[in-house]
C-alpha cells in the first residue's frame, strides 16, 4: 500500500549545527529529526512506517492525509513524504526462511569441526556481498 502524508519540517539551531525536527499533523506523536534535510526526509519516512505499522497492528484507523494547502507552518516548511509499506515490510521483515545449500564434504567437515554457525556465516557473507 502506498501512503503520502504531509510532514512539517522545523529547523532548530543546536550546538552541533542545524537539525530538522519533523512531525505529521495527521498522526500525533509521530515525530523524528534529521541532521540534514535529506537525513530528515529519510528519518521521516522511517518514523511514518513505524507509526503506521503500530496503528495497523492495533487495528487503529489510518487517518486520511490532509491537503498540503491546509497546513500552516510559520517556522519551517511542509513536504510530502511517500511510503511504500510493502517495500518497507520486505526490507524490515525478520522472519527467517530456510534455504538448502550444497558444500563440498571436506568444507562441511572442517566447518563443523571449527564450530561454525552456518546460518550466521551465510547471512554475514550475503550482507557483505550486498553491501548492507
Amino acid at each position: 500500500m502506498q501512503y503520502v502524508y504531509p510532514a512539517v519540517f522545523i529547523p532548530e539551531e543546536t550546538e552541533s549545527g542545524i537539525v530538522y525536527n519533523v512531525g505529521y499533523p495527521d498522526i500525533p506523536g509521530c515525530l523524528t529529526f534529521g541532521e540534514s534535510i535529506s537525513n530528515a526526509i529519510e528519518m521521516a519516512r522511517e518514523a511514518l512506517a513505524g507509526c503506521l505499522t503500530v496503528m495497523q497492528q492495533q487495528n487503529d484507523p489510518i487517518p486520511v492525509p490532509s491537503p498540503v494547502a491546509s497546513i500552516h507552518c510559520t517556522e519551517g516548511f511542509v513536504s510530502l513524504i511517500d511510503l511504500d509499506m510493502e517495500e518497507y515490510r520486505k526490507r524490515t521483515e525478520k522472519r527467517a526462511v530456510k534455504r538448502t545449500v550444497s558444500l563440498p564434504q571436506w568444507l562441511d567437515s572442517m566447518a563443523q569441526e571449527a564450530g561454525i554457525n552456518f546460518s550466521q556465516t551465510i547471512q554475514e557473507a550475503i550482507k557483505e556481498r550486498l553491501g548492507v
